[in-house]
Order: structure tokens, then sequence, then C-alpha cells
């Protein structure tokens, strides 16, 4: 038999909305109190209320009474394909990077499990491109971003690097060391952030201050 799990439903409910138990009870017409009740399982509703509820929360009874089933990651992963199919052209990157960031944090918190403060992050409208640095590194795997950089690295399946691997990796912080490759990779970013298609090699050379090699 499924358990009824209407006090977790309401509290993830009111969190997503980044509302108080004050702000719901207002809603509702009942008190502090009575929200408070709810959500710790000291009591529930009154059975006359729920379809209220459900329907400030817009969703159905059986929703909030926890019977609906979640949705796998299969019928996820889909929901995202077929909704990145309808965006508006050049706005994938800003869409994607913005469920990166969500979905950093998800993972940061444990599955939001650990305490984030809910109602101070706006994923679909901030610019979340200012933030500044976390990270986060357990033994399942580890996530880090900083501004407008987002990695994620999963331990599962993890190999030694070879000897080959090794000294590729060398031969690239050897030339990351050189400040002139620095500057010429900034620059190149800098030209390229929003026209790909529109550079000079004369541009290079103002932006880095470097004499051409001859």
């Amino acid at each position: 038999m499924t358990s009824i799990r209407i006090n977790e439903q309401i509290a993830f409910l009111r969190k997503q909305k980044g509302l108080t138990q004050e702000d719901l009870a207002n809603a509702l017409g009942v008190t502090n109190q009575a929200v408070s009740k709810w959500e710790s399982a000291q009591c529930c509703p009154d059975i006359q209320l729920l379809p209220s509820i459900a329907e400030f929360f817009d969703v159905s009874v059986d929703e909030l009474l926890g019977y609906k089933s979640h949705e796998s990651v299969s019928d996820i992963c889909l929901k995202i394909k077929n909704y990145f199919t309808l965006l508006p052209e050049k706005e994938s990157f800003d869409v994607a990077y913005r469920i990166a960031s969500l979905l950093h944090e998800a993972a940061a918190s444990d599955g939001y499990k650990k305490y984030i403060p809910w109602n101070e992050k706006d994923y679909s409208s901030e610019n979340i491109a200012s933030w500044g640095m976390s990270i986060s590194s357990e033994d399942e795997g580890s996530t880090a971003r900083v501004n407008n950089c987002i990695m994620f690295s999963l331990n599962k399946g993890y190999t030694p690097l070879s000897e080959n691997q090794l000294r590729d990796l060398s031969l690239t912080f050897d030339n990351l060391a050189d400040i002139r490759f620095l500057k010429v990779l900034c620059a190149l970013y800098e030209l390229t952030a929003c026209d790909s298609d529109n550079f000079s090699l004369h541009e290079i050379e103002n932006k880095t201050n470097l004499e051409p090699m001859k």
C-alpha cells in the first residue's frame, strides 16, 4: 500500500514557490501553526481543504497526496530534448547553462537533502553567470562552477591515465605556463565570445601587445 506523503508534498511545493509557511497560511486562510503541523506530519489538512491546496499549487489531489509516481530519467531526458527543439535560434546555450547550474546545485546538495536557500535563486531568469565559485567533491563524483563555467565528473568507471596521456598533459601544462600562450588564448576567447567568425591577427596583436613571430 502506498503511504500518504502529504506533509512532504506540501513542504516541497511551498519551497518550490519560494513561500514561507506564513505566506501559505495566509493564502489558504489557516494559521501558521496549522501549516507547521502539516509539514511536520503532526496532523493532516482537513479533507475539505485538499482541493483548495491542490488548486493553489496547480497539482491534482493525488499528486498532493504523493500518489503520483516520480518520472523516470528517460521521461525527463525526453522532455528536455523536446523542449530544446522548440527553442528560438541562439538560445540553446543560455538554457543549457541554466539547467546545468540547477544540476550543479542538485548534485552539490545531495539531491536537495542538504540545506539550500530555495527562494534565493531563480535559474529561469537571474544573471547566474555573475555568481561566484562553488565546488563539491563526493565519493560518487565532483562538480564545480566558477562564474559561467560548470564541470561535472563521475567517479564510476574511472581509469588511471596512461603514460601517453600523462605526457600529453605535461606538454599542455608547459604551454599554459607560457604567458604569451595564455595571452593569445584569452584574446581569442574575448574576440570570439560573441562572434566566432570575425577576428584578425591584427586584433590579436593589439589585445596581447605581442609582436608577430617571424
